[in-house]
């Protein structure tokens, strides 16, 4: 495999998604008092559910640009950038309780991809 198919490793993704969450604690914290908790809560769901598709962000969530990672789509190898409808796919299971204890788990199977990668038919790779 060349280096830009190259899948990312748990601890990357793993390192990537609580990167991901503490920005979403930290600016949440940060906002409430300025906006409420519900448009903060509004914001922050958003962030989590289309964190691949944001254009400014080039298509990674912040976690995943730390960790020089990227969700492409497993057919093509492109980038999820504008792909509002696959980040949604990839993300929604997070909100689920139980459901996303068993999509994280699908990530130790030999694919090594969680649930949402296998519906919304996605892989992380490394970064160019």
């Amino acid at each position: 495999m060349e280096e830009s198919t190259t899948q990312a490793s748990l601890a990357d993704r793993f390192l990537g998604g609580l990167i991901d969450w503490l920005v979403v604690i930290a600016v949440s914290y940060l906002l409430r008092g300025i906006l409420g908790w519900q448009l903060t809560y509004l914001i922050s769901t958003a962030y989590i559910l289309i964190r691949d598709a944001i254009p400014f962000l080039d298509g990674q969530s912040i976690g995943k640009k730390v960790m020089k990672t990227r969700s492409v789509l497993e057919d093509s190898g492109q980038p999820t950038t504008n792909d509002y409808k696959t980040s949604l796919l990839r993300n929604i299971l997070l909100f689920i309780p139980i459901v996303s204890l068993v999509d994280a788990l699908f990530i130790f199977g030999d694919e090594r991809k969680r649930l949402g990668d296998k519906l919304a038919k996605t892989i992380v790779i490394y970064d160019k």
